[in-house]
């Protein structure tokens, strides 16, 4: 990452929040979903490569915040959801040069799902490993810490069982608050909170999504930063710092502010 990169709506001000996008910033599924597919697609006698899988994983990511902006997914009937899934599918196999027919697209959606649906919870998560380490060292530095995240249901248990809830002031979910991220009623959801109560232009907002979290965060108002841990937007310019992990972020975090406080 390029140390010298400077986010256009990065203030003097020193950052006293920073709040957290939850799935690929804090966790993450494991086996990774694009690792998943790529088993799917060999069973189904596709010849594919994982890293193809991976890159246009961000097509489908881009399509899936263009909807979910219109109208949430879990708002939508049974089969909307399925036929958005299906279109969801088309476009992740036709970026990575796959054939997206109409046969494919359901085989490949079927097989997924299934793989997917067979495990409790919903899939197994793993924490990285720079989460708990990126939150302590902001704890001690005094600056508060949330997770806003776009979720069909309350997060929190999740958090908990994944052992980091203690490590945040509070857990915003898009479900819960009823707008899902771009919109600055989700980020104001945090801002507000009794155990926040942060001005925008003092706070930080971090995750791996361009539109909803970088967009949505310098909408409302507050400072961003883009979680890129598998190198995918170097191709820029994005309105935030650019980092390969949260210790990466922690670290202009604290330089920034004590820059902040020489100059005040």
């Amino acid at each position: 990452m390029d140390p010298a990169t400077t986010p256009t709506a990065l203030n003097t001000r020193p950052i006293a929040l920073v709040t957290f996008d939850l799935y690929d910033t804090l966790i993450e599924l494991t086996p990774p979903r694009w690792e998943r597919l790529a088993a799917v697609c060999r069973r189904l006698g596709l010849a594919v490569d994982p890293a193809a899988l991976l890159a246009s994983d961000r097509v489908a990511e881009d399509y899936y915040t263009e909807e979910n902006t219109i109208r949430p997914i879990r708002d939508r009937t049974a089969a909307e959801r399925e036929t958005f899934r299906l279109a969801l599918m088309s476009r992740w196999l036709r970026a990575a040069g796959l054939p997206d027919d109409q046969d494919t697209v359901r085989a490949t959606r079927q097989a997924y799902l299934a793989e997917f649906e067979a495990e409790a919870d919903g899939g197994n998560y793993r924490v990285f490993p720079d989460v708990l380490p990126a939150l302590e060292r902001l704890r001690a530095a005094g600056i508060k810490r949330a997770v806003i995240s776009n979720a069909d249901a309350d997060v929190t248990a999740l958090c908990i069982r994944l052992a980091f809830a203690d490590g945040m002031d509070t857990i915003i979910t898009s479900a819960l608050v009823g707008y899902e991220k771009p919109d600055p009623r989700t980020f104001r959801a945090a801002l507000d909170h009794p155990a926040i109560a942060i001005d925008p232009a003092d706070a930080l907002h971090i995750g791996d999504q361009p539109r909803s979290d970088v967009v949505g965060a310098v909408s409302v108002g507050m400072r961003a930063a883009l979680i890129d841990r598998y190198d995918r937007h170097a191709d820029g310019p994005h309105p935030a710092w650019r980092v390969g992990s949260l210790l990466e972020l922690v670290d202009r975090v604290l330089d920034h502010n004590t820059a902040a406080l020489a100059r005040a």
